[in-house]
């Protein structure tokens, strides 16, 4: 009797077993031969953010053949943060290169290429800002986006103590920062002065009088990297000392911008605060990306949002179907730990943020407070 219920439960585990791998290949497949595109910034005002996340798709790229022994290809084109090469870009991976998935990174290409995106068979992974066409679809933004992060920001700067009584809120006349200030404006909700920046950057100049003649005790920065860095210098020798001002993360994105424009370091905006998304440095995970960054660029700290390119590499192959709709559906369906933090979609494919404030003092931005969801 004993000899026949060990071989009975001998049978039952092979069954389970059987039924696990079986809904595992059900649900993802082998990757041999998978081609990915790339589209990335990699010359102009977003260049070396876009070469920070390419240096952490190819980190990811390199771990996971060294896992599985399995090798994706990456195509990548460059589209200079610009909407006609970024289509351009994606006509060459799509009908010359033929690949089978794709990482987008900035937001005009995104606006210039979804209509053909969602008549792809696959998911397409997204690294910065849908400013259009947010929707229960088949891209996947992997950075903020204007849900669960500017209601936590204007929350916290509405309670925090200070001087409201001239609000003035700036912002480039891109898509992005329209966006951005627009959601953080009807969430601020109390009154406020909107002006658009000028685009040229020899106009800068000019908006920065229009701000001084308002007086105001905050200034709110809705702006492209490198001129909200000229805008900043040209507005500081014309505004009270006293004036908090306020930035979105393009002051951690396009930091040497600043450091550049206010003469080596960020000294001269001490109390500046800014908003950023920030996994922990601390985690196993974060961890073990900056060891593989290292072995691939042993002279070099992994740059701002690397992490993120690493994350968005590994969750899109790690999730892999070659049947596009059951692709699509293990995204929705992700909830993993990464390099940048959870990794977790709302309902219209936008990743749920782990979001900080941070405080320039004494020339560094130092994390001061971490928003609640």
């Amino acid at each position: 009797m004993i000899k026949n219920k060990g071989l009975i439960i001998a049978a039952i585990v092979v069954v389970v077993i059987i039924g696990l791998i079986y809904v595992d290949n059900n649900k993802r497949s082998n990757v041999v031969g998978l081609k990915i595109g790339v589209i990335a910034p990699l010359t102009g005002d977003f260049g070396g953010v876009g070469e920070n996340v390419l240096k952490g798709i190819k980190t990811a790229q390199a771990v996971y053949a060294e896992r599985t022994g399995n090798k994706v290809e990456i195509v990548v084109e460059d589209d200079s943060a610009d909407a006609v090469k970024g289509l351009s870009a994606y006509q060459k991976l799509t009908q010359v290169d033929h690949v089978a998935g794709l990482i987008n990174t900035f937001t005009s290409t995104m606006d210039a290429i979804y209509p053909q995106v969602e008549k792809t068979d696959y998911p397409v992974m997204m690294e910065f800002f849908q400013a259009n066409n947010v929707a229960d679809d088949k891209v996947f933004q992997m950075t903020l986006g204007n849900d669960n992060v500017w209601d936590r920001y204007a929350k916290y700067i509405a309670e925090a103590g200070y001087d409201d009584s001239k609000v003035v809120v700036i912002h480039s006349a891109d898509a992005a920062q329209d966006s951005f200030a627009k959601a953080f404006v009807a969430e601020y909700k109390k009154p406020v002065t909107v002006l658009v920046a000028s685009s040229d950057k020899n106009g800068l100049r000019t908006d920065a009088a229009k701000i001084a003649a308002l007086k105001p005790t905050m200034l709110v920065f809705f702006m492209t990297p490198e001129n909200g860095a000229v805008l900043t210098k040209e507005v500081l020798p014309l505004i009270n000392s006293s004036t908090q001002l306020v930035y979105d993360i393009q002051l951690y994105t396009g930091l040497s911008y600043y450091q550049a424009q206010l003469g080596g370091d960020i000294s001269k905006i001490n109390g500046a605060i800014n908003l950023m998304f920030e996994g922990d440095p601390k985690s196993a995970e974060n961890k073990e990306f900056v060891a593989a960054y290292k072995k691939l660029y042993p002279n070099e700290d992994p740059g701002f949002l690397a992490d993120y390119g690493y994350d968005t590499f590994m969750t899109y192959v790690s999730t892999y179907n070659k049947d596009g709709a059951k692709w699509t559906a293990n995204l929705k369906a992700e909830n993993a730990m990464g390099a940048s933090g959870e990794i977790k979609f709302d309902k219209n494919g936008i990743r749920i943020p782990d979001l900080v404030v941070k405080k320039v003092i004494d020339g560094k931005s130092q994390t001061i407070a971490r928003l609640p969801i």
